[in-house]
């Protein structure tokens, strides 16, 4: 169908970044206690929005303990999101993403497929290598492996675990004879996988249902889009099966200056700044703000018309700037009133 010479696809679906943890990065120190994470999920799902995704943090880097006079709370993605599920009802719950190098395998499969029945099928479970090295060195610091080799078995192991009875015994991950109950409600489980880097392509290409980039250009996203296709002709699986979800950084006013003061003067703005030495390495800093949606309603309607000409029809983990949790909730409302209607 169409609207004033644009084309609206229905199935077009939004979600909320949730900071489960994002102080002292996207967010400033303190920002949300848990009520202030019950609020947002559930006027996200008031305001119809399809999710929230939350990601994975347990020890905060040097760069951030250095930028606050307190250390920043993170909240354990499984643990909070059963919580949000007895807070909701619809809303789908999406783990962007869960750190596979972190996690013991077959705790990670059981503690998914128990949110999944939790929450009576509303997870998405997005995984990733982790945008941190010193976190993972805290954690793991007599690991010789990397973090790729780890992730890898992970996977790999996770798609079998996820299924039904089996046993795996790789370099890093091994158990025998693992059949966990009760299984996922949806089946199969949507794993969505996290980065910007070819390999991270290969691994949703190989295992996954979807790939969950973070702050790529619609041109960038065509780009990678081939390669999705050409990791998926060398291990036969269709293309189509895999859903590309960028996750992106948003802030929006009824004035376009406002919006791009708000977001100029937010901690979203500083952590993006901080990126372009790690996640967003290859890129220059002038052009992260063509990856935002900042600006008024029409110029964020126009840029995600830029996205869906590329096939993009899902943007689930909208990171929304703000410096405190009122100002968030002003953006979500803002953005239902005048942009989800056009979708």
């Amino acid at each position: 169908m169409s609207s004033g010479g644009r084309i609206i696809m229905n199935q077009t679906k939004f979600g909320v970044g949730f900071p489960t943890g994002m102080e002292g990065m996207m967010y400033p120190v303190p920002f949300c206690d848990p009520e202030g994470l019950v609020k947002i999920a559930c006027e996200a799902e008031r305001l119809e929005f399809d999710s929230v995704g939350g990601n994975d943090h347990i020890v905060a880097q040097e760069y951030v303990k250095r930028s606050w006079e307190i250390l920043p709370r993170f909240y354990e993605s499984f643990g909070t999101f059963a919580y949000i599920a007895g807070k909701t009802e619809e809303i789908r719950l999406n783990t962007a993403v869960t750190v596979l190098p972190f996690r013991d395998t077959v705790w990670v499969a059981k503690q998914a497929a128990t949110l999944d029945v939790l929450s009576k099928g509303r997870l998405l479970f997005g995984v990733g290598i982790g945008a941190y090295r010193e976190e993972f060195e805290s954690i793991r610091p007599n690991e010789e492996a990397g973090r790729g080799e780890i992730m890898d078995e992970s996977m790999e192991a996770l798609s079998k675990l996820l299924e039904g009875p089996t046993s795996y015994s790789g370099k890093h991950v091994e158990f025998e004879e693992i059949d966990l109950h009760p299984r996922p409600i949806q089946s199969p489980l949507p794993v969505y996988v996290g980065g910007n880097h070819p390999k991270a392509i290969w691994r949703a290409a190989k295992w996954g249902h979807g790939w969950l980039p973070f702050a790529l250009t619609p041109n960038e996203i065509k780009e990678r889009s081939g390669q999705i296709k050409e990791f998926c002709g060398e291990v036969g699986r269709n293309p189509k099966e895999i859903d590309v979800a960028p996750q992106l950084v948003c802030c929006i006013d009824k004035s376009s200056d406002t919006a791009k003061k708000n977001f100029e003067s937010s901690q979203v703005f500083e952590h993006m700044r901080s990126l372009i030495q790690s996640t967003l390495k290859d890129q220059e800093f002038d052009a992260l703000l063509d990856v935002t949606l900042v600006g008024d309603s029409a110029e964020i309607i126009e840029k995600i018309d830029q996205y869906q000409e590329v096939g993009v029809t899902h943007f689930p983990a909208i990171m929304f700037a703000a410096n405190d949790v009122d100002e968030l909730i002003r953006n979500l409302e803002i953005f239902s009133e005048t942009v989800l209607p056009s979708f």
